[in-house]
Formats: C-alpha cells, sequence, structure tokens
C-alpha cells in the first residue's frame, strides 16, 4: 500500500513537472499573427468618361471615375475638378471636388488647404470628398482632408487651353467626420497614385 501511494505521488509530480516544462518551453514561442480582416471598399461604376476620366487605388481596389471640369464658379481664371461615381443604375454614390486650379500658368504642384474657413492661396486647392445615397440627391456621408498625410496633393502637368483639355495625378486621403451615416464606409479613405484627364467645360 505504501509502495503504491508512493508510486501515485511520484506519478503526480513527474507529471506536473512536464506540465509546467511545456508551459515554461511555450511561452517561448510567440503567438501566431492572426490575419487581419480586409475592410471592406465600396468600388461604384465610373458612369460616362467621353469628356473626362480618373484612375486611382481606393484603399486596396482599383477605382475610376468619370470627371467634370469647368471654369470655377467665383473665378474665371480658374478652373475647378469634380470627380464622380456611380450605381449600375445611374444614381451618384461619390464625389470628389477639387478646387480651384489656375488656368493660365496652372502647371504645377498643388498642396491642400486644410482650413476650410479660409481661401486658399493660389499655391493650394481645397479638397472635398463626400458619399451619397437614395437617387444621388441625397448626402450620405461627409470627410474631411487628412492632414497628417504628407503626400497629399495635386499635380497639374497639362493645361491646353486651345484644345480645353487638362491633365494631372493626384493623392488625397480623407476621414470620415463622425458620427458615420453608413457603416459601409470606410473611416479613412486615400485615393493613392491617382492621374487623370478632363475636357474644360465653359
Amino acid at each position: 500500500m505504501k509502495v503504491h501511494l508512493t508510486y501515485c505521488l511520484l506519478s503526480i509530480i513527474a507529471v506536473l513537472t512536464g506540465a509546467c516544462d511545456k508551459q515554461s518551453f511555450g511561452s517561448d514561442i510567440p503567438d501566431p499573427k492572426l490575419p487581419t480582416t480586409p475592410i471592406y471598399v465600396p468600388i461604384y461604376s465610373p458612369g460616362d468618361t467621353s469628356k473626362g476620366a480618373a484612375y486611382a487605388n481606393k484603399l486596396t481596389h482599383a477605382w475610376k471615375a468619370s470627371v467634370f471640369c469647368k471654369t470655377a464658379f467665383l473665378d474665371s481664371t480658374k478652373i475647378s475638378l469634380q470627380f464622380f461615381t456611380y450605381t449600375a443604375q445611374g444614381f451618384i454614390r461619390e464625389r470628389i471636388g477639387i478646387g480651384s486650379a489656375l488656368k493660365v500658368g496652372g502647371e504645377g504642384e498643388y498642396r491642400f488647404h486644410t482650413d476650410i474657413y479660409t481661401t486658399p492661396p493660389e499655391s493650394k486647392v481645397s479638397p472635398s470628398y463626400s458619399t451619397w445615397q437614395s437617387d444621388g440627391d441625397v448626402t450620405e456621408d461627409s470627410y474631411r482632408v487628412d492632414s497628417t498625410d504628407v503626400l497629399n496633393r495635386l499635380v497639374i502637368t497639362k493645361i491646353d487651353l486651345p484644345n480645353k483639355r487638362v491633365e494631372g495625378t493626384f493623392h488625397a486621403s480623407f476621414n470620415i467626420k463622425e458620427p458615420r451615416i453608413n457603416v459601409i464606409n470606410p473611416k479613412k479613405v486615400t485615393f493613392s497614385e491617382g492621374r487623370f484627364w478632363a475636357t474644360i467645360r465653359d
């Protein structure tokens, strides 16, 4: 009986010692990294691109939009740009506005003006981004420029006034204005490696 009790005690000690060693050994191994859930990126139709088109990476997805370029409403010496995407039924879902670049001598780089309460200098443009809902006549979520993104800029590479054509590149990063209205909209949206062309409409 004594031998049997001693044997049982030794067996329990051996099991506990092995468990401790195993635990101690396992603690040196880092936990496997779980894959992060990819962000859902809503992508819509570009609509009619016969008078202008824009291409970019919207977060992790290829994105394309139609471009509307017109003489700026309050200053005939400048042009403003608007990029639109639509549902399959033709309803507006996204609008990026970038205004305003000089018509004459307007080629070059424009940084983003982030103070919405002041007029930007000629070297800067005021960007905006919003989503739309319903039949494309109701604004949904509004975004503000991410002032920490040092890549934000519009570059006008060509303005051809006789042929009414403008071309350029852009990088634009925005943060959603809380509270978010549509939960499918990402809280942060970056349009990277963007390029565009457009007919300048009078």
